[in-house]
């Protein structure tokens, strides 16, 4: 990987401002922090970025927009460092990113986004949004204004996008699934819980855990589907009746958020510890569920890639005139537990 600003600045001891100074030869730097980042600049071999120069010199701004869900704390947490560490690596160049958010679920406001950026100079729009003809019919204008769009975290496969950046679902879904059939038999009931069809994640996640479970010797009449929206509310409703409904229940994926109603749902109907639970993502709540034992095991997407590799796929095409190596960027699914979280 090629040697950064921020590498250097570390390495050094010093902040990011001094490795700039140093690097153009300015003012204000001691003789001794002058030669430490220089040699720390030949340990790593570092080369400035003639073209980042010269765009920069040049006044020559390269905008991008990120249109997200307005996510629960930790997602957007997750997703703003990935965009801080594009921007950090990239800061030789004149790059500015702006991120727009619009309710969950709410159609309509992402489409108003997206109409807003088709009128605003901006060079590439990474987007996370849902698979409808509405939102494929924005993105052919963009790509028929020449902005390129990148999907990330939930995809629109059939939408005039450059490629998508996130989590394989369908492949998470088998993992889950997976997991699953090592703590159950044919016949014992099993809950899935996600957001609803109209985010392609959910539902490829839903699809891979079903087809494993199938494979694994499962039945359809083994399986309880619910769509709560990633609502509390819904989701502690369709956890109570399921539990109400099928005292065989044996085990809940919560291929959605609020795990926390579903631990609670649970706790309700003193079933906590003898249903399995399966969920998604490294949120602070959902360690601190794997160490409690409320929760069994998660399935980790690395959020911070999804929008730091978007942006990255997006600089890559509008700055350095490269098209993406693949049509989609997978993280790995990481399978977390109570004694990985420590």
């Amino acid at each position: 990987m090629r040697a950064t600003i921020k590498m250097i600045a570390e390495r050094a001891g010093v902040s990011i401002g001094t490795v700039d100074r140093v690097l153009h030869n300015r003012p204000y730097v001691k003789a001794e922090v002058r030669e430490r980042v220089l040699a720390v600049m030949a340990e790593l071999d570092y080369h400035p970025n003639r073209m980042a120069s010269a765009l920069a010199t040049s006044g020559t701004s390269r905008r991008f927009i990120v249109i997200q869900p307005e996510w629960v704390r930790f997602i957007q947490a997750a997703m703003a460092d990935g965009v801080a560490r594009f921007l950090e690596e990239r800061r030789d160049y004149n790059v500015s990113v702006d991120i727009l958010r619009y309710p969950h679920g709410d159609t309509d406001s992402c489409l108003r986004l997206l109409e807003q950026a088709e009128r605003t100079d901006i060079h590439g729009v990474a987007l996370c949004g849902s698979d409808c003809e509405a939102i494929r019919s924005r993105l052919r204008e963009l790509a028929g204004r020449g902005i390129p769009v990148v999907t990330f975290n939930s995809d629109i496969p059939q939408g005039s996008r450059l490629c998508y950046v996130g989590e394989d679902a369908h492949h998470a879904g088998r993992v889950a699934g997976e997991i699953a059939a090592k703590f159950l038999c044919p016949g014992q009931q099993v809950l899935l819980a996600y957001s609803g069809l109209e985010y392609i994640g959910h539902k490829a996640r839903a699809d891979g855990f079903f087809e494993r479970l199938k494979e694994r010797g499962f039945s359809q009449r083994d399986f309880r589907v619910a769509a709560t929206h990633d609502d509390y509310d819904e989701t502690l409703a369709a956890v109570t009746a399921a539990l109400e409904t099928e005292p065989d229940l044996h085990y809940i994926y919560m291929a959605t958020q609020s795990v926390s109603a579903c631990v609670e749902a649970l706790r309700r109907a003193g079933r906590t510890g003898q249903v399995r639970v399966l969920a998604h993502d490294d949120s602070p709540e959902i360690r601190q569920f794997l160490r409690e034992g409320l929760v069994d095991f998660a399935i980790d997407q690395n959020l911070p890639y999804q929008s730091y590799q978007a942006l990255s796929v997006l600089f890559g095409l509008v700055v350095e005139h490269r098209q993406p190596e693949r049509d989609c960027f997978y993280p790995a699914s990481a399978i977390l537990n109570a004694e990985t979280v420590e």
